[in-house]
């Protein structure tokens, strides 16, 4: 008799929470990860990991089945970098190779997000070409630090421009992950990254092994969030790094 398949690890890579420019606190976008099927979350709040450390304490409190990355969205002068399993915000503003650089240096995992993407501000695919050559040397060795680039984001602008980031991946041959980028709980696990196993040893297994599938999916009807909510959410966002830059100056992370 066939042994049954291992059900397939499903991890949304990029959210926000109310500690950056996102609308809804922890417990809330765990819940809806959970009835979403999502076994792992990656909190990815701008330029910070606050909101990331909070969400996986939120999750040990109250025992909760789905798991937390901690993550941060780094601003880079060439476009948002995702910096996966760091604890210590990385600073921004610096080109992409030298962020994926101290992505490294924690031992975290750095991936292109939302890559050409219009809006919000990400590399196209001269920037990614460079930086794959620029760390060529970084990457090579018995066991390479991971670089990845985000293939499912259902943002319009990064939906629109898939087809030429993956057709341009089979040069960069690089590991592909998917996120919704939700900042509402509504939008969580509206793309997702999927791996065989469970847990997120598994998932960084996946990475290393280059094994990892992004499933896109679409985001909720505008009417279901409401318009309210869609423009508290816009000036959170206009100000997300400005407030990460007040409170790294005043040492509260």
């Amino acid at each position: 008799m066939t042994e049954p398949l291992e059900p397939l690890g499903r991890a949304d890579l990029q959210i926000h929470t109310e500690e950056s420019d996102g609308m809804d606190d922890a417990l809330t976008i765990l819940d809806a990860a959970h009835r979403r099927g999502v076994d792992i979350i990656a909190v990815t709040d701008h330029d910070q990991t606050r909101g990331a450390q909070l969400a996986r304490e939120t999750a040990a409190r109250a025992n909760h089945p789905v798991e937390v990355i901690v993550g941060s969205e780094v601003t880079s002068r060439h476009g948002h970098i995702l910096a996966l399993w760091v604890e210590e915000p990385i600073p921004f503003f610096r080109s992409a190779a030298a962020t994926v650089e101290a992505i490294w240096s924690q031992g975290g995992v750095a991936i292109i997000s939302h890559p050409c993407a219009v809006m919000p501000i990400a590399l196209n695919l001269g920037d990614i070409d460079r930086l794959v050559r620029d760390l060529a040397p970084e990457r090579a060795g018995v066991q390479p630090p991971i670089l990845a680039v985000e293939t499912a984001n259902p943002i319009p602008s990064a939906r629109w421009r898939r087809n030429r980031v993956v057709s341009a991946n089979r040069n960069w041959g690089l590991p592909v992950t998917g996120g919704s980028d939700a900042h509402f709980h509504e939008q969580v696990g509206s793309a997702v990254t999927t791996f065989e196993g469970q847990g997120q040893e598994a998932l960084r297994a996946a990475l290393t092994a280059g094994t990892t599938v992004g499933e896109l999916g679409s985001y909720p009807r505008l009417r279901k969030i409401g318009a309210g909510r869609l423009l508290r959410q816009q000036w959170r966002g206009v100000s997300a790094t400005p407030r990460a830059i007040l409170r790294r100056r005043i040492g509260s992370g």
